[in-house]
């Protein structure tokens, strides 16, 4: 379903594309990881050259050819790949190409052992595991440690093929750069581990949601976390009367709701109501908690006004005074800090650039978005909430399998406590077969919109199991849930 997003003027971070490994550093290390960019960019090129010749009736040699046009009107790298990881010929060719390419460069000097304890696989541990431990491997990880791991190895790459091409399509995708061949090793451990993850999941075949690859394959979850999961509790109970600018449900509610008005607890999506944003990226920053309560800001513009702007993270990130910028930041405090700033700049004034260090600059623009108050929602309301007021900012506890959600809804596993901040547009409810009991189930859930790019997810959304009334919330959904006023 496509959702009514007017707005298209998003200038939200966008990580530029990036070569694997940075430029030459000097010293033993740069042959090291020459061999690596080399032998992983000449992967796409052999598989081009091969499926020239094999997959072509002239290099098949019979009447016919196998796949037709098919490379013609189907040249991207993954059908490549594919097409020829079917094929044993195929695999054998890539192989073979790749023990020649770097048998030519020994020849030249350029490929000289190293028997540094910085090389990538050393000829002791070859020697040891025998060419049957390479070829005896399966499954979809294959590298346990890594002193398994060498690109420049026939053998390795012949038990990992796979493996070695969805991580050399997940670099070049997401443009990732690494700075020495041993982090390139690291992370390419870490997306065999999570790519096995993931696939395991999608293989079951009751799964209410999907997972799928995206640009935090390379991390593993303890990395993941201290990057990207920063948001911070508030203790209302200690630090609640210190806030001047929140207010009382109950007396905003009747605002904004009329007397003794009913609503749809089954249905109800700000996406169709022109009520929500585009899905921004808040990129190599922890700036969740800046992207949820500005969000919300947004959605309200958008709600009673009818004004569809983007209004900057970067001010929030730079100038909260009572948050820690990429290290993370608190809901209610980001808040107190917009009507204490007198308001808040556009993206185009002040545009985002995520971890770069920038002193605030909150005067630089003379059109402000402000807010005039801020409140807490009941446990109990959400959803009125959500229907009268507009999106809600909101915590929540994620694990890895959230990091890595492609779609349907979601009942994965969560965190421990309450580590990121999104935000909760909507909730709905959809038939869903259950293969064990043969029978179709209604599941209600929640919409969440996220801030890791449109990429994610459902377009940057997700959706979180509920119940038909929201009393159900997984994950330690909105442990904090507020939500600012305009008017």
């Amino acid at each position: 379903m496509e959702y009514h997003m007017e707005y298209s003027n998003d200038k939200s971070h966008k990580p530029e594309k990036e070569l694997f490994v940075e430029k030459s550093f000097g010293g033993k290390n740069d042959k090291g990881r020459k061999r690596l960019l080399m032998v992983l960019s000449v992967s796409a090129i052999c598989l081009l050259a091969g499926s020239a010749f094999y997959f072509t009736p002239t290099g098949r040699g019979n009447d016919g050819p196998l796949y037709g046009n098919a490379l013609d009107e189907n040249s991207s790298d993954d059908f490549i790949i594919t097409t020829l990881l079917k094929s044993p010929r195929g695999k054998k060719f890539i192989v073979s190409k790749l023990a020649e390419l770097i048998a030519s460069y020994d020849k030249e000097g350029d490929f000289q052992e190293e028997k540094q304890s910085n090389q990538l696989t050393t000829a002791q541990d070859r020697t040891e595991k025998g060419e049957e431990h390479y070829r005896k491997r399966s499954g979809n990880l294959k590298v346990a440690k890594r002193s398994d791991i060498n690109f420049a190895d026939s053998r390795f790459l012949m038990a990992n093929l796979e493996n070695v091409n969805a991580f050399y399509l997940f670099v070049k995708d997401h443009g990732k750069k690494y700075k020495t061949a041993e982090e390139m090793q690291e992370r390419y451990v870490a997306f065999v581990e999570n790519l096995a993850k993931i696939n395991r999941h999608n293989s079951r075949e009751n799964v209410l949601y999907r997972k799928g690859m995206n640009q935090f394959g390379d991390l593993s979850f303890e990395e993941f976390k201290r990057k990207f999961l920063t948001f911070k509790s508030f203790d209302f109970k200690t630090y609640g009367d210190k806030l001047k600018g929140i207010t009382n449900y109950a007396d905003v509610i009747d605002k904004y709701k009329p007397k003794d008005a009913t609503f749809d607890r089954t249905n109800y999506d700000w996406r169709l109501h022109k009520g929500v944003t585009p899905v921004k990226d808040q990129g190599n920053c922890g700036s969740c908690w800046a992207f949820s309560t500005v969000g919300v800001v947004e959605s309200q513009y958008a709600i009673r006004k009818n004004e569809l702007v983007s209004i900057s993270e970067q001010q929030m990130v730079d100038c909260s005074a009572r948050n820690t910028g990429c290290y993370g930041g608190f809901i209610p405090l980001a808040f107190e800090d917009m009507i204490k700033m007198g308001g808040m700049c556009s993206s185009e004034d002040y545009p985002y650039v995520a971890d770069i260090p920038e002193m605030c600059k909150f005067y630089i623009c003379e059109q402000k978005y402000k807010i005039n108050s801020y409140l807490e929602i009941p446990e109990d309301k959400f959803k009125e909430a959500v229907r009268f007021l507009g999106p809600l900012s909101v915590s929540i506890a994620i694990s890895d399998d959230f990091a890595f959600y492609r779609g349907g809804i979601y009942d994965g596993e969560c965190g421990d406590s309450p580590n990121h901040a999104v935000i909760l547009v909507g909730y709905g409810a959809e038939d869903v077969y259950d293969f064990d009991t043969k029978t179709t189930k209604k599941r209600y859930y929640y919409i969440i919109k996220n801030s890791w790019g449109n990429s994610w997810g459902e377009k940057g959304f997700i959706r979180l199991e509920t119940d038909m009334n929201g009393y159900r919330k997984p994950c330690s959904l909105g442990t904090e849930a507020l939500v600012a006023l305009i008017d």
